[in-house]
């Protein structure tokens, strides 16, 4: 089993691919890669999807259901932005990473939970455990080891390296003809700041291929500054 990973960096930067490319390197490869977005579900409905729960546990439950917890058994959970899980969840969560038994909500009995996990925030987490938002106990038990993503602007040639994949990938996608970046649209892609990091260049590039007609993309389709 990995070691746990926290993976920080701004927004868009391709935390998530990072771990995806841990988990297919590692032992674990051929089993599950389950991810949680802190962000992307209802803090109501968090304890649930993580922990799962039995029948009758609440209103609604008709059926039992494992929580994401036992279905990366013996595989790879990514808590993408686990900063924004609520304190009462990360104190559960702790303990499950500490005992490797989880519970359903409901259940009297808890079953095994053998998971390797990786992280991400966008946040400070040494802020957020000053302010009492994150516990530093949790903390401790996420980042055995610590990977920093940089933003896109410091990333040097590695950006026309990946603005060059991202074009290829486009054609690919949308079945067109092979394109290419003028010298004047490379040069603004190096100089530009991408604020939106990775995902905004992935978005840049699409967009260009799809409403440039010319085998050429000149720097005034990709619709960004020059600085």
């Amino acid at each position: 089993r990995l070691p746990p990973i926290l993976i920080t960096g701004e927004t868009g930067t391709g935390k998530g691919l990072v771990a995806r490319i841990i988990h297919k390197g590692s032992s674990r490869s051929k089993a599950e890669f389950v991810e949680l977005n802190g962000a992307a579900i209802p803090e109501h409905l968090l304890e649930s999807e993580l922990f799962g729960y039995e029948r009758g546990a609440f209103t609604g439950a008709t059926q039992s259901k494992p929580g994401l917890l036992q279905v990366a058994h013996r595989g790879t959970l990514f808590l993408d932005e686990v900063a924004l899980l609520p304190p009462a969840l990360q104190a559960k969560l702790l303990k499950v990473l500490e005992d490797g038994v989880v519970r359903r909500l409901g259940s009297t009995r808890g079953e095994p939970a053998d998971i390797s996990v990786i992280s991400a925030t966008n946040e400070d987490l040494s802020a957020s455990i000053r302010s009492r938002r994150f516990r530093e106990d949790l903390y401790h038990r996420l980042a055995a080891i610590t990977l920093s993503i940089p933003p896109l602007r410091e990333r040097g040639d590695d950006i026309t390296l990946l603005a060059e994949q991202a074009l290829a990938r486009a054609c690919a996608r949308f079945s067109g003809p092979a394109k290419q970046l003028s010298a004047e649209a490379l040069s603004a892609i190096r100089t530009y700041r991408w604020p939106g990091n990775v995902r905004e260049l992935n978005s840049v590039i699409e967009r260009a291929v799809l409403l440039c007609p010319t085998s050429v993309i000149p720097f005034a389709a990709l619709g960004i500054g020059a600085t």
